[in-house]
C-alpha cells in the first residue's frame, strides 16, 4: 500500500514537473538564405503585436541577407513573411515559429528563413554546436 502512495506522488511531481516547464530562449540573428537561382526581392518579416520588422530588399541569387543584434528574449509573438520570387509576391499568413525541444536555453537561437529554388519558404531555428 505504501509502495502504491510513493508511486502515485511520484507521478503526480513528475507530471506536474512537464506541465509547468516552460523554458526561456533568446535569440541573436536572422538569416534569409536565398537557395534559388533568381533574384528574392522586398523580404520582410513582421511581428504585428511587437511591431518589430526586418527586412531584405535584394537577395542575390544562392545569396544571404542576415541582421546580428544583442540577445533578445524569443516571446513567440506570431510572425508574418512577405517576400517577390520571380516577379510573383507571396505572403504567409501569421505563425508562431516553434523552438525545437532540443535547442538548448544556454545558447541564443537564430532564426533562419530559406528559400527553396521554387520560391516556398521554410522558417526554422538553429543554433550554434556548443563546444
Amino acid at each position: 500500500m505504501k509502495k502504491n502512495y510513493l508511486i502515485l506522488i511520484a507521478g503526480l511531481l513528475l507530471s506536474a514537473c512537464a506541465i509547468g516547464y516552460n523554458p526561456t530562449y533568446y535569440y541573436n540573428e536572422i538569416l534569409v538564405v536565398n537557395n534559388s537561382r533568381q533574384l528574392i526581392q522586398d523580404v520582410t518579416i513582421s511581428a504585428s503585436e511587437t511591431g518589430r520588422q526586418f527586412s531584405c530588399g535584394n537577395i542575390a541569387p544562392l545569396g544571404i541577407c542576415s541582421d546580428s543584434f544583442p540577445r533578445r528574449r524569443y516571446e513567440q509573438n506570431p510572425i508574418q513573411i512577405s517576400w517577390v520570387f520571380g516577379g510573383s509576391a507571396g505572403q504567409t499568413s501569421e505563425f508562431v515559429l516553434e523552438v525545437p525541444a532540443t535547442m538548448s536555453t544556454g545558447l541564443p537561437l537564430r532564426g533562419v528563413l530559406a528559400i527553396s529554388p521554387k520560391g516556398e519558404i521554410a522558417a526554422y531555428f538553429e543554433q550554434e554546436d556548443p563546444i
